[in-house]
Order: C-alpha cells, then sequence, then structure tokens
C-alpha cells in the first residue's frame, strides 16, 4: 500500500497510552501511516516517533500542514475540544479519543467546526460491537436498560499523572474512562437523557468518583440504571436493554440481539480491532467515499449528558463562609 493511493495521513497529539494504542490499530486497519507526533513532553514524543516511525512536529507545524489528512485527538479530556477546533478550522478530519468532551457545550463546539471535508469521529470503538439490527429497529418509550460496570483501579492509577486527579482536565473518572463506552452503547439506542440522579463516591481523589449508582430518564421514555464501581476485585462489564419482544445483551463475552423469536450472538471481537474499524471509517471519510456514521462524534452527545451530570454530582463544594 502507499498512502498516496489507498491511505491517510495521521497526526497524533498527545503521546500516552492512548496514542499507542492508535498506533497499533492504524497499523492493524491498513488506512494509513501516522506521520507526526506532537506533546509537550519532548521526550515522550520522540518515544513514540521512534514506535510509530514519524516525525516529532509542533501542532502549529501540523494544522498549517496540507500532507496531514486528519488529527487524532489523544491528550487529557480537557483539552480535546479546543485542539479538535483547531483542527477542524485547518481543514484536518479528527478522531477525537474518549471521553470525547466534558459537557455538551464543547462538543458542540466540536461539531460547529465539523464540515462534510473536515469530519469529527469519536473513538468509542465498541459501537462496532452493535448488531445492525439493534440500531435499526426502533426502542419504545417502555424500553428499560441496565448498565454495570466492574473495573478494579488502584489509586496509583490517578496519582500517575496529575491530570487525572482533576475534574476539569480528566472530565470525571471511572465512568467517563471506563464505563462510557456501556454508556455509549445505551445512549445510541436510547437517545439523549433528560435526567439523570443519584449518588457518587470520590474515593481517591475530590471530584473524580470511583463508585456510583444512577437513574437516568431518557427523552423517549426508557429508563436506565448504573452501577460502576473502581472498588471490588472482581472485574466485568454489561449492558442490557428489554423493550417488549425486542432485547439486547452486551456482556465481556459477546453480544446477543433478539427480536421475537429470532436471537443472533456474536463473539466479542478483540478491542485493537475493534478500533481499528474506527480508523477505516475515519478513511472512507476523508477520501470521500461515505460519511461517518457508527463513529460519528455526534453520536456522543448522550453518553456526554450523562458525564456532564455525574460531574455536577461530585462537584467539590466551596466550604461555607
Amino acid at each position: 500500500m502507499t498512502v498516496q493511493d489507498k491511505g491517510i495521513r495521521i497526526a497524533v497529539v498527545g503521546c500516552g497510552r492512548a496514542a499507542r494504542q492508535h498506533v497499533d490499530a492504524l497499523r492493524l486497519s491498513g488506512a494509513g501511516l501516522v506521520t507526526a507526533v506532537v506533546d509537550a513532553d519532548r521526550w515522550r514524543a520522540e518515544e513514540l516517533g521512534r514506535t510509530a516511525q514519524a516525525a516529532v512536529r509542533t501542532l502549529d507545524d501540523v494544522l498549517a500542514d496540507a500532507g496531514v489528512d486528519a488529527v487524532a485527538v489523544c491528550t487529557p479530556p480537557g483539552t480535546h475540544a479546543d485542539l479538535a477546533v483547531a483542527a477542524l478550522r485547518a481543514g484536518k478530519a479528527v478522531l477525537v479519543e474518549k471521553p470525547v468532551a466534558g459537557s455538551v457545550a464543547e462538543l458542540d463546539a466540536v461539531l460547529a467546526a465539523e464540515t462534510p471535508t473536515a469530519p469529527a469521529l469519536a473513538m468509542l470503538q465498541h459501537r462496532g460491537r452493535l448488531p445492525d439490527g439493534a440500531l435499526e429497529t426502533p426502542w419504545t418509550a417502555d424500553a428499560t436498560a441496565t448498565v454495570e460496570v466492574l473495573r478494579p483501579r488502584p489509586v496509583a492509577h490517578y496519582l500517575a499523572e496529575d491530570w487525572r486527579q482533576d475534574p476539569d482536565r480528566s472530565a470525571g473518572g471511572h465512568i467517563a474512562h471506563l464505563a462510557v463506552h456501556q454508556l455509549d452503547l445505551a445512549c445510541r439506542l436510547l437517545g439523549t437523557p433528560v435526567a439523570v440522579a443519584g449518588l457518587a463516591d470520590c474515593r481517591d481523589a475530590p471530584g473524580i468518583e470511583t463508585r456510583a449508582a444512577l437513574a437516568v430518564r431518557f427523552a423517549g421514555g426508557a429508563l436506565m440504571s448504573v452501577l460502576t464501581s473502581a472498588h471490588p476485585a472482581p472485574r466485568g462489564e454489561r449492558l442490557h436493554l428489554v423493550d417488549a419482544d425486542h432485547e439486547l445483551t452486551v456482556t465481556d463475552e459477546g453480544t446477543e440481539h433478539r427480536i421475537g423469536g429470532r436471537a443472533e450472538f456474536i463473539p466479542a471481537p478483540p478491542t485493537p480491532q475493534l478500533r481499528a474499524e474506527v480508523y477505516r471509517e475515519l478513511r472512507a471519510a476523508v477520501r470521500g467515499e461515505a460519511a461517518p456514521e457508527r463513529y460519528a462524534l455526534g453520536h456522543a452527545r448522550g453518553v456526554t449528558v450523562v458525564l456532564e451530570e455525574v460531574r455536577r454530582l461530585t462537584a467539590v463544594k466551596e466550604p461555607a463562609s
């Protein structure tokens, strides 16, 4: 494959763990090449540059370079919106790592900068686990969903980098970074939440929840309960939706979808393969073959509403004067 014939040229902005996953996903996808990496930490940028065989450059250089087709935004979440807007205004497609935004206002700012030739996608790769039938068959006001995400994380995870302890820079804790995928799937099917209530604990850092129990109502009338925890030893994720004769279950093992008497089970693909599919959709969008659909950034509105409401629940209260 030559980049000129088939591939797209990607600049990765932010060179941490997520960036390494993007480099691997792009290689697996065959969708193009990483040609530039950007990070305020020169040592970290050079390390990823060696891995990706890409040049270390500045953001201004990347945005001014007509040879860069798209920017993968892999920085701390609090910077996602500004970077994505700058890239879109420079005529670059963007692929934004999750959580894509800290608020609906930030998400709307990115979407306002999007154009048909500079599309915006989200690295919410588990959308690839939704069967077409679950997306095409309407879910009614009687639908009920349950999300359970138990993913242990030690306090050292939050202490490793300053931004993980800052609610504004991180966009939240366990829900924003781990439960986000299952919540995104639920919102993709049920629509936009209009009410989020519940309880959350911030054990390891102020404003960074590590445990939560939520109740969510959607605009169409559907209801959802959410239980997430970084505390217990067992690990597992589960999304379950029921609606008359329509049912969907997504677990670590796979996806089961039932309509009436017909059922299908799809084993869970490896996560790197799911990320690779996002890059294939990005390539098609950049080349003008098809507008983003499954991984379009605009579909993240519902989950962003939930994340914003969780931040309100966990907001650090100023002491009374």
